[in-house]
């Protein structure tokens, strides 16, 4: 059993080893705050890695990931479409990597990693909240034939930390968006003209 100043001492060296951390702008990583309460991912292929990794990191910022307007409908108990609900639609996600350089003898030596997102999203009456953007990321990877099996696991392990970066890039923007905007603007009739 711990004596009253040895837990004393114990919790002041936890504290002072962790200012230096405060000062510096360390922060534990914490979900965005987000003005939407539902999303629909659309788009994606069905075993999109990138989209699993977008739903987890939405539902971490607490936000429903649903499969139609309809279900955020329901969730929400409402009669129609609720303003809080938004729907991301991937127009493209691709990955590839080509050669970038060969030797002189067509041996390749290195290779570009890329890929791609492009997307929009949309409010729950259809309307365009942020118009078709691209996210897009390339990383050279140096190759040798001699080492084929450790490059292909550098090669997806770079495909994963790229995903990643794709996939907090897309947080980042979501959460720019403002509850103001969630609701369609009043489109005002043109005025008409006098008669002459």
């Amino acid at each position: 059993m711990q004596s009253p100043q040895r837990r004393h001492l114990l919790a002041l060296l936890g504290t002072t080893a962790l200012t230096p951390l405060a000062g510096c702008g360390f922060q534990l990583r914490r979900g965005y705050n987000m003005a939407f309460r539902t999303i629909q991912l659309s788009g994606f292929v069905g075993t999109s890695p990138l989209a699993t990794e977008l739903a987890r990191a939405l539902e971490a910022s607490g936000v429903d990931v649903v499969d139609s307007s309809l279900q955020a409908t329901q969730a929400a108990s409402a009669a129609s479409v609720p303003t809080s609900h938004i729907e991301f639609n991937a127009l493209q996600d691709t990955r590839d990597t080509v050669v970038s350089a060969k030797t002189a003898f067509g041996q390749v030596r290195s290779m570009t990693a890329r890929s791609i997102l492009r997307f929009e999203v949309r409010r729950g009456d259809g309307s365009v909240l942020l118009p078709a953007s691209d996210v897009a990321l390339a990383r050279d990877l140096s190759y040798n034939e001699r080492d084929a099996l450790a490059k292909q696991d550098e090669s997806d392990a770079l495909n994963r930390a790229m995903q990643t970066d794709i996939v907090n890039q897309v947080m980042r923007r979501l959460s720019a968006i403002r509850v103001t905007q969630l609701s369609a603007p009043a489109v005002t009739p043109p005025a008409a003209s006098a008669p002459r």
